[in-house]
Protein backbone atom coordinates (compact mmCIF):
# COMPACT_ATOMS: atom_id res chain seq x y z
CA UNK A 1 0.00 0.00 0.00
CA UNK A 2 2.82 2.48 0.69
CA UNK A 3 4.52 1.79 -2.35
CA UNK A 4 0.97 2.70 -4.51
CA UNK A 5 1.15 6.11 -2.78
CA UNK A 6 4.57 6.62 -2.81
CA UNK A 7 4.05 6.31 -6.53
CA UNK A 8 1.32 8.23 -6.82
CA UNK A 9 2.56 11.17 -5.12
CA UNK A 10 5.19 11.02 -7.54
CA UNK A 11 3.03 10.76 -11.13
CA UNK A 12 0.98 13.47 -9.30
CA UNK A 13 2.28 15.57 -6.13
CA UNK A 14 0.14 17.19 -3.57
CA UNK A 15 2.09 20.51 -4.26
CA UNK A 16 3.83 20.68 -7.43
CA UNK A 17 6.36 23.19 -6.14
CA UNK A 18 8.70 23.86 -3.06
CA UNK A 19 10.16 27.35 -2.48
CA UNK A 20 13.10 28.06 -0.26
CA UNK A 21 15.15 31.52 -0.46
CA UNK A 22 18.60 31.23 -0.14
CA UNK A 23 20.16 32.75 3.31
CA UNK A 24 24.05 33.40 1.83
CA UNK A 25 25.22 33.45 -2.09
CA UNK A 26 24.95 30.07 -3.34
CA UNK A 27 27.50 28.90 -6.26
CA UNK A 28 25.40 26.58 -8.59
CA UNK A 29 27.38 25.43 -11.51
CA UNK A 30 28.40 28.59 -13.20
CA UNK A 31 25.64 30.60 -12.13
CA UNK A 32 25.72 32.76 -8.38
CA UNK A 33 22.29 32.84 -6.57
CA UNK A 34 22.76 35.77 -4.48
CA UNK A 35 21.81 35.93 -0.90
CA UNK A 36 17.70 36.47 -0.29
CA UNK A 37 17.30 35.15 -3.92
CA UNK A 38 13.16 33.17 -3.66
CA UNK A 39 13.95 30.16 -5.28
CA UNK A 40 10.99 27.55 -6.52
CA UNK A 41 11.63 24.26 -6.95
CA UNK A 42 9.80 22.39 -9.68
CA UNK A 43 8.17 19.47 -8.00
CA UNK A 44 6.25 17.75 -11.03
CA UNK A 45 9.67 18.76 -13.11
CA UNK A 46 11.61 16.36 -11.18
CA UNK A 47 9.48 13.63 -10.33
CA UNK A 48 8.89 13.16 -14.31
CA UNK A 49 12.52 13.79 -15.43
CA UNK A 50 14.08 11.29 -17.00
CA UNK A 51 17.57 11.86 -16.25
CA UNK A 52 16.34 10.95 -12.60
CA UNK A 53 13.83 8.01 -12.74
CA UNK A 54 14.42 6.50 -16.42
CA UNK A 55 12.74 5.78 -19.14
CA UNK A 56 9.69 4.34 -17.26
CA UNK A 57 9.22 7.95 -15.48
CA UNK A 58 5.89 8.40 -16.72
CA UNK A 59 4.73 4.80 -15.94
CA UNK A 60 2.51 3.94 -13.36
CA UNK A 61 5.07 1.76 -11.46
CA UNK A 62 4.85 1.33 -7.53
CA UNK A 63 7.48 -1.82 -7.32
CA UNK A 64 9.85 0.97 -7.96
CA UNK A 65 9.60 1.56 -4.00
CA UNK A 66 10.41 -1.53 -3.28
CA UNK A 67 13.09 -1.63 -0.59
CA UNK A 68 14.11 1.94 -1.53
CA UNK A 69 12.71 4.82 0.02
CA UNK A 70 13.72 7.31 -3.04
CA UNK A 71 11.97 4.86 -5.01
CA UNK A 72 14.83 4.15 -7.42
CA UNK A 73 15.61 8.31 -8.21
CA UNK A 74 19.41 8.51 -9.55
CA UNK A 75 19.37 11.63 -6.61
CA UNK A 76 18.15 11.22 -2.92
CA UNK A 77 16.25 15.05 -3.35
CA UNK A 78 14.87 14.11 -6.51
CA UNK A 79 11.37 12.58 -5.09
CA UNK A 80 10.05 15.46 -2.40
CA UNK A 81 6.26 14.55 -2.36
CA UNK A 82 5.91 16.53 1.00
CA UNK A 83 9.35 18.73 0.75
CA UNK A 84 12.23 18.04 2.21
CA UNK A 85 14.25 19.92 5.39
CA UNK A 86 12.87 22.16 8.12
CA UNK A 87 10.48 22.98 6.39
CA UNK A 88 8.96 19.78 5.06
CA UNK A 89 5.28 19.48 5.70
CA UNK A 90 4.05 18.86 8.98
CA UNK A 91 0.87 17.13 7.88
CA UNK A 92 3.35 14.22 6.35
CA UNK A 93 3.27 11.68 8.84
CA UNK A 94 -0.91 12.16 9.46
CA UNK A 95 -1.62 12.32 5.49
CA UNK A 96 0.47 8.84 5.21
CA UNK A 97 -1.46 7.21 8.73
CA UNK A 98 -4.71 9.04 7.43
CA UNK A 99 -4.04 7.05 3.81
CA UNK A 100 -3.48 3.81 4.54
CA UNK A 101 -6.38 3.56 7.30
CA UNK A 102 -8.90 5.00 4.74
CA UNK A 103 -7.64 3.28 2.32
CA UNK A 104 -7.44 -0.37 3.96
CA UNK A 105 -10.96 0.51 5.17
CA UNK A 106 -12.38 1.25 1.85
CA UNK A 107 -10.58 -1.39 0.25
CA UNK A 108 -11.82 -4.28 2.60
CA UNK A 109 -15.71 -3.37 1.58
CA UNK A 110 -15.39 -2.48 -2.22
CA UNK A 111 -13.84 -3.17 -5.49
CA UNK A 112 -12.82 -0.82 -7.92
CA UNK A 113 -12.29 -0.42 -11.72
CA UNK A 114 -12.44 2.30 -14.11
CA UNK A 115 -15.11 3.22 -16.00
CA UNK A 116 -14.81 2.56 -19.98
CA UNK A 117 -15.49 6.33 -20.60
CA UNK A 118 -12.39 7.43 -18.57
CA UNK A 119 -9.34 9.43 -20.05
CA UNK A 120 -7.16 10.33 -18.59
CA UNK A 121 -5.95 14.23 -18.77
CA UNK A 122 -5.13 15.93 -15.51
CA UNK A 123 -4.85 19.33 -15.33
CA UNK A 124 -3.59 21.83 -12.93
CA UNK A 125 -5.08 24.38 -10.49
CA UNK A 126 -3.05 24.70 -7.23
CA UNK A 127 -3.09 20.61 -7.46
CA UNK A 128 -3.31 18.04 -10.00
CA UNK A 129 -6.91 17.03 -10.81
CA UNK A 130 -8.71 14.88 -13.37
CA UNK A 131 -10.47 17.75 -16.16
CA UNK A 132 -13.44 15.72 -16.37
CA UNK A 133 -13.59 13.68 -13.20
CA UNK A 134 -12.92 10.20 -12.64
CA UNK A 135 -16.10 7.44 -13.26
CA UNK A 136 -15.53 4.47 -11.68
CA UNK A 137 -17.12 0.87 -11.23
CA UNK A 138 -17.81 0.53 -7.60
CA UNK A 139 -19.25 -3.26 -6.19
CA UNK A 140 -19.28 -4.00 -2.88
CA UNK A 141 -17.68 -7.31 -1.54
Amino acid sequence: MGWVMNEVLRLYPSSPNAQRQAREDIQVGDTVIPNGTNIWIDVVGMHHDRSLWGDDVNEFKPERFDGNLHGGCKHKMGYLPFGFGGRMCIGRSYAIMEYKIVMSSILRRFSFSMSPSYRHSPSYCFSFRPTSGVPLIVEQL
